[in-house]
């Protein structure tokens, strides 16, 4: 097996030195739509993209390791400041745009330079091979359904909530509303799809590839889509931009009859050892914080809590999370039909742990005035704090969840 192998490699290499010797021409290029086209919709759109094919006069032979790249200024309406993007392909001088379109929008692109490549399997590099500076535009339209309405939404999160799933922190839609906005009667009728920070779909939400869950409502630090557990698998890789998935901060998702949005943020516990080696000295309240390892943006903090364990003995543990008290993390989605759409804005925001659990006064923050009336989960109402899941209403409308241990 291992003779095969190396020989396989050694083919490989000389097949992909010899294919770099060859003079690749450039030929002209065509787009494969007419200039102005107007797509209905996005899934118009996306079953017949703008495509920009090179002419091959040479006949040159393209192999897996060939790659055919573009880069292009987006302009989008009326936009003097152009968007640099890029795209690419492999085995062909046909070359789709990749950049994530919206609907209800205009695009212009102009493609500024071309580069046939060789991927070289030894170094784990590109090699540049021929440049191409002709000049190729194209401008089309995308049509979407009218946004009538937007929704904002938000709910608060504390290390001091221990289970997230016992101690569920959420949302509940105006379906009412919204249905209403949309004209429909029931909210099955509309389609929900997670937005990318610049608006764009989210392909988990929209590619019969992936599914809904695929990220699970997961978000790095910058508010992009991520896996839970990081790396290049299941095809993550293609869904993230083009990198790895960055390490997931939090999650805020709705749940399967969308009618509730939910809110969560990384952790996991482990057994505290203060022999650990790497840890930082407890100040303060005991947190602990390492240096970011992989995006310079992702903050990792623990800290050090004691928990009573199901036979009745208590443990020290180490909570280790990503999210910073004091910070807000967004999520934006769009329910929509063929002609009308709403969005929803949904931030959780998280808040110090180091609160009077016993006082309502003491875990709202300064932007919420007065007194608030406080809930059971069972929607009765409660003359005060009562242990478990206490939901606080407060006079502008905002609600909290608070767990009293």
């Amino acid at each position: 097996m291992r003779k095969f192998l190396l020989t396989f490699v050694a083919a490989v290499i000389v097949s992909v030195t010899t294919q770099a010797q060859v003079t690749f021409q450039w030929g002209s290029a065509e787009w494969n739509i007419e200039n102005g086209r107007t797509y209905e919709n996005i899934n118009e759109f996306l079953a017949d993209l703008p495509i920009l094919t090179y002419e091959n006069p040479a006949e040159y032979t393209f192999t897996m390791f060939t790659i055919l790249a573009i880069s292009y200024d987006v302009y989008v309406d009326n936009a003097t400041e152009a968007i640099q993007a890029y795209s690419s392909a492999r085995q062909g001088t046909a070359i789709a745009l990749s950049y994530d379109f919206i609907e209800g929008h205009n695009y212009r692109i102009e493609v500024q330079e071309a580069i046939l490549a060789i991927v070289n399997i030894v170094t784990y590099t590109a090699d540049t091979v021929s440049t191409n500076n002709d000049k190729y535009s194209i401008s089309f339209r995308i049509n979407g359904p009218e946004i009538v309405n937007e929704y904002n939404y938000e709910a608060s999160m504390s290390l001091a909530i221990f289970d997230q799933e016992a101690e569920l922190t959420y949302s509940e839609l105006d379906l009412a509303s919204i249905c209403t906005d949309l004209g429909i009667n029931d909210i099955t009728e509309a389609q929900l799809i997670g937005l990318n920070t610049n608006g764009s779909y989210n392909k988990a939400f929209t590619s019969p590839d992936y599914g809904y869950d695929f990220f699970d409502g997961w978000r790095d630090a910058d508010g992009e889509y991520t896996v839970w557990g990081g790396g290049a698998g299941g095809g993550a890789y293609n869904l993230v931009g083009g990198h790895n998935p960055y390490p997931a901060v939090y999650c805020i998702k709705f749940n399967e009859t969308c009618d509730t949005i939910k809110y969560y943020f990384y952790d996991y516990w482990i057994v505290y050892d203060p022999e650990e080696p790497g840890e930082i000295p407890a100040t303060g309240g005991g947190v602990k914080r390492h240096a970011p390892l992989k995006a310079p943006e992702t903050h990792y903090n623990s800290v050090i809590i004691d928990r009573e364990d199901s036979d009745g003995t208590t443990k020290q543990y180490r909570r280790n999370f990503r999210v910073d008290p004091g910070s807000d993390y967004k999520a934006n989605f769009i329910l929509k039909t063929e002609e009308k759409a709403v969005l929803i804005h949904a931030t959780m925001h998280f808040v110090s742990s180091e609160y009077d659990p016993d006082s309502v006064n003491g875990f709202a923050d300064n932007s919420l005035e007065g007194k608030c009336i406080v809930y059971g989960i069972d929607g009765a109402r409660k003359s005060g704090l009562t242990k478990g899941i206490n939901l606080l209403v407060y006079p502008n409308g905002q609600t909290r969840k608070l767990y009293v241990r």
